[in-house]
């Protein structure tokens, strides 16, 4: 009866009352995909993902490479928000595509995961040319909270523009206590209160 309900549900697109039924919903969703027009597989992946459900981990994980860019970037958000550590390898390796929009999500997903084995490959983006995965790239590893990638942080932090990235600035002393980079060369350069 169940299964009857959430095709009747994505037959009529009603994607918040499938989120709402929660994990009962998860493997009849995902049987759904055999059968379900290629236009709604984006909700449903994005669904999945608000449901947070872990067995869905390895089904989304099949979805990041597919031809569909959105159904792509919905797999990627829909694994952060579940942030199983199954899907830290596969979002590493979206870190090296040519589509940048692509290596922003994965990012930012396997900042919500949390992992440290995502640090160097992010940190290796922190001189990416483009400034977004750049910015992107920092924010995911203040979430990691990786003592490797503190002095890296720094580096990026002091390229910016004076008082680009407060926030940043203020979430890096915090977390990793970095009392020794509250030297007088980064007071002159941007006069930031540090403390």
């Amino acid at each position: 009866m169940i299964r009857e309900k959430i095709t009747r549900l994505i037959n009529q697109k009603q994607w918040e009352k499938l989120i709402q039924i929660g994990e009962p919903a998860v493997l009849p969703l995902i049987d759904s995909f055999a059968t379900t027009k290629v236009s709604a597989i984006r909700f449903i992946v994005s669904a999945l993902g608000e449901i947070g459900d872990p067995r869905a981990v390895e089904v989304l994980i099949q979805f990041i490479n597919r031809r569909d860019i959105f159904v792509r970037i919905s797999a990627i958000k829909s694994l952060g928000k579940i942030g199983h550590p199954l899907a830290v390898e596969p979002l590493i390796g979206l870190l090296k595509s040519d589509n940048i929009t692509i290596c922003r999500e994965a990012a930012a997903a396997l900042g919500a995961i949390g992992d440290s084995r995502a640090a160097e490959p992010l940190i290796a983006l922190l001189t990416h040319p483009d400034k977004y995965l750049q910015r992107d790239a920092a924010i995911a590893l203040t979430h990691i909270n990786d003592p490797s990638s503190a002095h890296p942080l720094i580096a990026y932090i002091l390229q910016r523009k004076p008082f680009h990235g407060e926030e940043l600035r203020n979430k890096l002393v915090k977390l990793f206590r970095l009392k020794e980079f509250q030297s007088w060369r980064i007071k002159v350069r941007d006069d930031y209160n540090w403390s």
